[in-house]
């Protein structure tokens, strides 16, 4: 083979007098760009079909990115987002006031008690605490406090009464005689002038409040009838949208959460903000949303807060733009590698007459130049556009939705399009580079070929490769900072990447005993590897992705079915009632009878499924409360192993260790001292449950010895290191509150040793540790309340359609569960994972393909001349297609198993131990999705192979070879 150097023409530039070209260094550069630039646009018209398959290669990364970019960002609701709905003319919120001074900076949801400034707060002056917030006497005094007029809005929940059924209503107040702009303005109809008025809003029409007439709203039992005199368009604070507003509250004994809208003429400064926050007061401040405070302006701890946050967030901006750069430049780079060697003849043609090898770059840099930068461009524009439009029409038929905001992140949208054009580039300059060794005699010919395997590159690439996996895997075993995470994680795709030619020549050897298509084909790509290359690296990279990604995902739902505790036994069930006038009860400082609200769940159980067998379930509580913070508090707790009665309250040293030498938690966890003691009781992690003896002694799931210790006034323990030599020691006795402190002190405790047995309880996920009979706690004189019944079929397992009707007739008042054992909730995400990755692949090997077969034309018709028939031709293409997609597909899951392993780290080797509450630290739980990968590595291979087999429909035109 001759390779022939390209020879320097003469330049067009007009000479001096001196012999020199005319005009400056960079004015004769720029020409000669216009002109590639130029030439680039015409070719790109004049060849229609390659430019738009390099659009798509471009724009579907391009516009996906700027999709999820804008999505994310709308999503995130900013402080001015929400000022025109929370404020509407109003200068500033103010809520509160907390019982501790505060620190804000420009969110008041961020206010802290820091340093110097966590003490008490101050008090305002003419404010009463044990009042209403909303009562005129405390708003006189905020307005007092802030200056300016001070409108009153508050909120709370009601109940709606729809046919049988109860559902909430969210209620909000607020004075509708001011002018409130988008806050509040009506649709239809009049304001509501007293408080048996109200105007409904779209939110509570959609969910059965009428549209005008009577309505009747239930506030602690109580019904209070209702006139709906009009609809409006209404929002609350953070940008919801209330069922129901009205001018004052209709039960003043119902709890409301108080605002007050500042009115004035000037704005609420950051220095007003600071001089409110002492009194425990947050402030919501349009002017300090939009002017944020300075770092120098903040306090020193929100500095430093706000500082590490940035930090944070810069490193996840390097972290992403390099990860972005990398996979937009091997999503792209396929078409630029096949549009470069459709153009070679067309090059060759130009050197041969003299054209230097700068020259020739510059045209091949210029073409993807105009293509990247247009597909990049138009994509982002069709992607934001497509965004704007389906928010749009999803706040039209839903005006009630937080997703109402459209923020377009300029500087994000602008990055992923200068990426996407530097990547088509970097992808056109691979290709480029090479025009200095291009082979002119040889084109002109016919015969282009990759030159010879470079054997350095492959052994390079296996080191940095095992280099690289090694390195990410210490990085995160050893929890290492970010950027050596993502430098080993690119040193091992970079260095496998590197690896595709040898593949590919391997590959060629290998297939000599293949059937004639996928030999041919195979053979085409370890001798065209400058065109197959680029694709199988596309390929590999996205399969790198969907591995990694979906490795984390199936092991991160493995751990949550292994630490899966069932709330019932398998086929049981329970229903929890918490009717809202119990609420309203708790809420005035009214004791609950949950044992009456327990018998109530039962009527409602028989009445609507008589067939199951219900069981009250109660758990043992301190009984009586203190008429203030200091009185004594009763408290009934397990001692476990190694424990004081006392310490159960507060509990234990550091380094405490129980009879066995070893911590009271489960193997390898790090207690938390104040947690290890106070485990199981009345003040513990998990209480103490009871049932009937004859429920007891029909379940199912009780051992013959367990049912026995219960019935002998014992206690079932399911943690058995808090048994020991068949019994449990319980502390009763009180304990104080310090008010200052918070702390809590230990009073007389009297310690009685109870028989018990270990045994796992099957409705853990209550937070029930023990179990013992209603004999056992009525002997003890223990209080015992409850709201929980446990149900039971006598035929078998809950049906379905019992669980909808109890659902149904208790509303959003209670629950009605079934253990059905772990539900996955990842298949939506894994099916959208790996359905996303697998059409991306794919049209990446189609247009690929479509682009190599487009070279060939001149091969195939050779093929046609010399007797191949369409068959022939359509199995080679087959080939060609599915050959690239299974050897990029099958690397890139090899490679990719390394950082999904790695990724099962950080998700996995960290938990809760639900006995103690403390971090567990444990091996990963690795779960490799084999069948949906391997669906991948023959699905993609299999579909692009025979769609490219269904394009070749007619004959190709032949011509006169050269040679």
């Amino acid at each position: 083979m001759t390779t022939l150097t390209p020879p320097r023409a003469q330049s067009s530039v007009p000479e001096r007098p001196d012999g020199g070209p005319s005009g400056s260094r960079f004015a004769r550069w720029r020409a000669s760009w216009r002109v590639a630039l130029r030439m680039a646009w015409r070719d790109a018209r004049r060849h229609r079909g390659r430019s738009i398959l390099v659009f798509v290669m471009v724009a579907l990364p391009t516009g996906l990115l700027v999709g999820i970019a804008t999505f994310a960002s709308s999503e995130t609701v900013t402080g001015t987002d929400r000022v025109p709905l929370a404020l509407g003319p109003a200068r500033a919120a103010v809520s509160g006031p907390d019982n501790r001074s505060l620190q804000q900076g420009a969110d008041p949801d961020q206010a802290m008690s820091f340093g110097e400034a966590d003490r008490a707060a101050k008090a305002i002056p003419g404010f009463d605490r044990d009042v209403s917030s909303g009562a005129p006497s405390n708003v006189a005094a905020i307005q007092r406090l802030t200056g300016g007029e001070v409108a009153r809005v508050g909120t709370t929940s009601l109940r709606h009464r729809v046919g049988d059924r109860s559902v909430s209503a969210d209620l909000m107040v607020l004075d509708t005689s001011k002018p409130w702009g988008d806050k509040a303005h009506l649709l239809s109809g009049r304001w509501a002038t007293s408080a048996r008025e109200v105007v409904v809003t779209p939110y509570g029409i959609s969910r059965g409040m009428p549209t005008s007439g009577e309505a009747t709203l239930v506030s602690g039992g109580t019904e209070y009838p209702v006139t709906v005199v009009g609809t409006a368009s209404a929002f609350n604070g953070w940008g919801g949208m209330p069922d129901v507003v009205t001018t004052e509250p209709i039960a003043q004994d119902t709890l409301y959460s108080w605002q007050w809208l500042v009115l004035r003429d000037t704005p609420v400064t950051y220095a007003e903000v600071e001089q409110l926050n002492p009194y425990g007061l947050r402030v919501f401040s349009a002017d300090v949303v939009r002017h944020p405070p300075t770092d120098a302006e903040l306090p020193p701890e929100l500095r430093q807060l706000n500082g590490y946050q940035q930090d944070q967030l810069r490193v996840l901006v390097a972290v992403g733009a390099v990860m972005l750069f990398i996979v937009t430049t091997l999503l792209v780079a396929p078409a630029f590698a096949v549009s470069a060697s459709r153009q070679r003849r067309t090059l060759a043609l130009a050197a041969s007459n003299g054209a230097e090898t700068r020259q020739l770059r510059r045209k091949v840099l210029a073409q993807a130049l105009v293509l990247g930068a247009a597909s990049a461009v138009v994509s982002a524009v069709l992607a934001v556009g497509a965004l704007r439009l389906a928010q749009l029409w999803w706040v039209h038929h839903r005006p009630w939705t937080t997703h109402r905001y459209f923020d377009l992140p300029v500087a994000a949208v602008s990055f992923v399009v200068v990426c996407s054009v530097l990547s088509a580039l970097v992808a056109a300059m691979i290709p480029a580079a090479r025009l200095g060794r291009l082979d002119i005699v040889g084109v002109m010919r016919g015969q282009s070929v990759s030159p010879r395997l470079n054997k350095v590159a492959p052994v390079l690439g296996a080191v940095v490769a095992v280099a690289g996996g090694a390195g990410l895997l210490w990085a995160v075993r050893t929890e290492q900072r970010e950027i050596p995470i993502v430098a080993t994680g690119l040193a091992l795709v970079l260095g496998a990447l590197l690896l595709v030619p040898l593949l590919l020549v391997g590959a060629g050897r290998l297939a000599a005993r293949l059937p004639v298509a996928p030999r041919l084909a195979t053979r085409d790509a370890a001798r065209h590897r400058t065109r197959s290359v680029p694709t199988v690296t596309a390929i590999v990279a996205g399969t790198i992705a969907l591995t990694m990604f979906s490795i984390g995902l199936a092991s991160d739902t493995e751990q949550r079915r292994r630490e899966y505790q069932p709330r019932a036994a398998a086929g049981e069930g329970f229903f929890n009632y918490y009717p809202s006038d119990a609420a309203a009860e708790s809420g005035n400082g009214q004791e609950v009878d949950s044992n009456a609200i327990a018998d109530r769940a039962v009527q409602i159980v028989r009445r609507v499924t008589p067939h199951l067998v219900v069981s009250p379930l109660g758990v043992v509580q301190a009984s009586g409360m203190g008429m203030t913070d200091t009185d004594p508090l009763p408290v009934i707790n397990v001692v476990p192993p190694g424990c004081t009665p006392e310490q159960t309250i507060n509990g234990g040293p550091a380094g405490m260790v129980d009879a066995g030498g070893a911590l009271p938690g489960a193997p390898g966890a790090r207690p938390d001292p104040s947690l290890v003691c106070n485990v199981v009781g009345s003040i513990g992690m998990r209480q103490v449950g009871v049932l009937s003896a004859a429920d007891l002694a029909s379940a199912p799931w009780l051992s013959a010895a367990q049912k026995s210790v219960v019935a002998d006034g014992g206690i079932l323990l399911d943690d058995p290191k808090l048994v020991r030599a068949g019994t449990a020691q319980v502390a009763t006795g009180s304990y104080t509150t310090d008010p200052d402190t918070g702390m809590q002190k230990p009073g007389p405790m009297r310690v009685a040793s109870l028989p018990a047995a270990g045994g796992a309880l099957p409705f853990d996920g209550q937070s029930l540790g023990a179990l013992v009979s209603t004999d056992t706690a009525r002997a003890r004189g223990w209080s015992v309340s409850g709201q929980t019944v446990l149900l039971r079929d006598p035929d078998g397992a809950i049906s379905r359609a019992d669980q909808d009707a109890l659902s149904e007739a208790v509303g959003d008042e209670g629950e009605a569960y079934v253990e059905r054992g772990f539900q996955r909730d990842d298949r939506v995400v894994m099916l959208a994972l790996f359905g996303g990755f697998a059409l991306l692949l794919l049209i990446v090997t189609l247009i690929s393909t479509a682009l190599s077969l487009a070279e060939q034309r001149a091969d195939l018709g050779t093929f046609a001349a010399v007797g191949a028939t369409r068959g022939t031709r359509r199995r080679l293409a087959a080939a060609q297609a599915s050959v690239v997609a299974l050897i990029g597909a099958v690397l890139g899951i090899a490679v990719g198993l390394v950082p999904g392993i790695a990724l099962t780290y950080p998700l996995t080797s960290q938990s809760w131990d639900p006995a103690t509450g403390v971090e567990v630290h444990r091996a990963p739980i690795i779960e490799i999705p084999w069948l949906p990968l391997a669906a991948v590595v023959v699905g993609v291979p299999l579909v692009a192979a025979l769609l490219s087999y269904a394009a070749i429909r007619k004959a190709p035109a032949m011509t006169r070879r050269a040679d």
